[in-house]
């Protein structure tokens, strides 16, 4: 499954930006910046701002009867199994919501529409578009537009048993209101691996560092980076599950590391329907403790399979003539 989660810290004087909060799909997906500071102005942060792009179980399908044999190519004359990568982009349209308690009875609430989309199985483009709402036992409520994410991701080594793939986030200061954005334009690199321990077990790595640019000049600059280890373990009847853990580090305000613990059940409904749960909590170094959910609904578009106009190895029967028309020749 490429499902993905998003959580957003607690407020924090440095804080990050809402969007995409997650997180990886994967998701394909679906997903890395936040921070908490208590006596702090309420900002909207994302210690682990979207999911990793997670590779998609293959869906059980009867095998395709073999070509006739004379053209049939020598690597299926073998029996060679197709074997899909570690992990593949797919194309998928996400509706998600994130839910995180910010401590002094205060919370952040984001529905993000995602959306992903693959040229192909080594290349995507992701964007959220969030729509946040701040508030407290006080009654003061904050609603509106949160900050835009945009992600191209490259997979550049994919094997059945190792991918490895490279992106950025974008993030924009495109919040309508201070508490529901960090007030910076942000741009996040990323590295993401995944290694298949098992044939329904993966384990995964992602790595990401943020830092700001332009924006609210009377907001404080962010500095980030955070890594978070993961494991996919595909059970049957479509579901899956997703331990997760993601450590925050803010080089600029405090607290300085978040711990973000979360475990991710999901289903697949259909060959194109997937939904999933995250449940989680953080902790800072300051002490401070919050409470995250995610819920999501994913609707994929899976790819038609291109085959090459060329088989990978000659016919035999053209293989044979070839080897008789050399023997000629000599």
């Amino acid at each position: 499954m490429q499902p993905h989660l998003a959580a957003h810290a607690r407020p924090a004087d440095r804080s990050l930006s809402l969007c995409g909060r997650a997180a990886s799909c994967a998701a394909i997906g679906v997903l890395a910046l936040g921070s908490a500071s208590a006596g702090a102005a309420e900002e909207p942060a994302a210690a682990l701002r979207a999911q990793p792009a997670r590779p998609v179980p293959p869906v059980e399908r009867p095998p395709s009867p073999p070509p006739r044999g004379e053209e049939r190519p020598a690597a299926a004359a073998r029996g060679a199994p197709a074997r899909a990568a570690a992990a593949n982009l797919g194309t998928f349209v996400e509706l998600r919501n994130d839910y995180i308690t910010r401590g002094r009875g205060r919370f952040f609430n984001a529905a993000v529409l995602r959306g992903d989309y693959a040229f192909d199985r080594s290349f995507s483009l992701r964007a959220d578009l969030p729509l946040a709402y701040a508030g407290g036992l006080e009654g003061e409520r904050d609603v509106g537009l949160g900050d835009v994410l945009i992600r191209p991701l490259v997979r550049v080594v994919g094997t059945p048993r190792l991918a490895l793939l490279v992106g950025s986030d974008l993030v924009l200061d495109s919040a309508t209101r201070p508490a529901l954005g960090a007030g910076k334009n942000q741009i996040a690199p990323i590295v993401q691996a995944y290694v298949r321990v098992a044939r329904a077990a993966r384990l995964g790595l992602h790595l990401q560092h943020a830092v700001s640019f332009g924006g609210d000049p009377r907001r404080d600059a962010i500095q980030a980076s955070t890594a978070r280890a993961f494991a996919i373990v595909e059970l049957p009847r479509g579901l899956w599950l997703q331990p997760d853990q993601g450590f925050h580090f803010n080089h600029l305000g405090r607290p300085r590391v978040v711990s973000t613990s979360i475990l991710e059940v999901g289903a697949a409904l259909s060959e194109r329907v997937q939904v999933y749960l995250d449940p989680g909590i953080q902790v800072g170094s300051q002490g401070a403790v919050d409470w995250l959910v995610t819920g999501a609904v994913r609707w994929e578009f899976p790819q038609r399979e291109r085959r090459p106009a060329i088989a990978a190895a000659p016919p035999a029967r053209h293989a044979v003539r070839a080897a008789g028309e050399r023997a000629a020749g000599e």
